[in-house]
């Protein structure tokens, strides 16, 4: 799970240098980079070999000009939890990319958006790299003078993906991780899979309700640690029990 990929390491952000090194591990490895709806079908039973499942949450713009390129250098792919309504507000006109850590990122957005969150433009040419689905409408922040009932952020969230990108997103990562039972069940009524910010291993089990992942942090001997601790199902349990997020 990543957010940000920037100059500089920082809060839930890589580096580009270490992004590209964790990138290239990969290819030269033969890691195959599931898309979202190949890891929904691992989920229901088949079987790949040596593979992963990128994600990153938000839509923040270094994601086009960071990571985008470095996905593309290595032919591999990822998804992105993409907030609609910072989408629509960034999109609404055009302004210089400005490589902002996290928390100076979110204060941005508030003012202007354009400068730190992807617009449709730079969506679409992704498309190649990266598919998108729903990390809800306003992501619970309500910048923009509005709040959203939980079923109006799923529903608002898909119709704008319906309408921009054609696609009619089953996969929601929930805002800061943060849900419960009842906010499953409602959402179930227009999602089919629910991303989490637990750790721990995914296994074929049809169990969509609560996918884990790992916030990926420093380098690719890190990720290479990562990846062969939740491999192993016991190790991976054991470790995500120690660390659950």
């Amino acid at each position: 799970m990543y957010h940000h990929i920037l100059p500089k390491s920082g809060f839930i952000a890589s580096s580009v240098d270490e992004f590209e090194k964790q990138m290239k591990f990969l290819a030269e490895n033969n890691y195959k980079t599931l898309k979202s709806e190949e890891f929904l079908e691992f989920k229901k039973g088949k079987s790949f070999k040596k593979a992963v499942f990128i994600t990153f949450d938000d839509g923040w713009r270094d994601n086009y000009y960071y990571a985008y390129p470095i996905l593309k250098k290595y032919n591999l792919k990822a998804t992105i939890f993409l907030v609609t309504e910072w989408i629509e507000k960034a999109s609404e006109k055009k302004e210089e990319f400005k490589p902002l850590g996290h928390n100076e990122a979110k204060k941005e957005v508030q003012v202007n958006p354009s400068n730190v969150i992807l617009n449709w433009d730079e969506i679409e040419k992704m498309k190649d790299v990266f598919d998108f689905h729903s990390h809800t409408h306003s992501h619970r922040d309500f910048y923009f003078d509005k709040e959203y009932s939980w079923e109006e952020e799923f529903i608002y969230s898909k119709d704008i993906l319906k309408k921009r990108l054609g696609i009619d997103s089953k996969h929601l990562c929930w805002p800061r991780g943060k849900y419960d039972n009842d906010l499953i069940e409602l959402a179930k009524n227009y999602f089919n899979v629910l991303y989490t910010t637990k750790r721990g291993i995914n296994l074929p089990d049809n169990n969509l309700d609560e996918i884990k992942r790992i916030a990926v942090k420093k380098d690719e001997k890190w990720l290479k640690k990562q990846i062969k601790i939740f491999s192993n199902p016991i190790l991976g349990y054991l470790y995500s029990k120690v660390k659950p997020e």
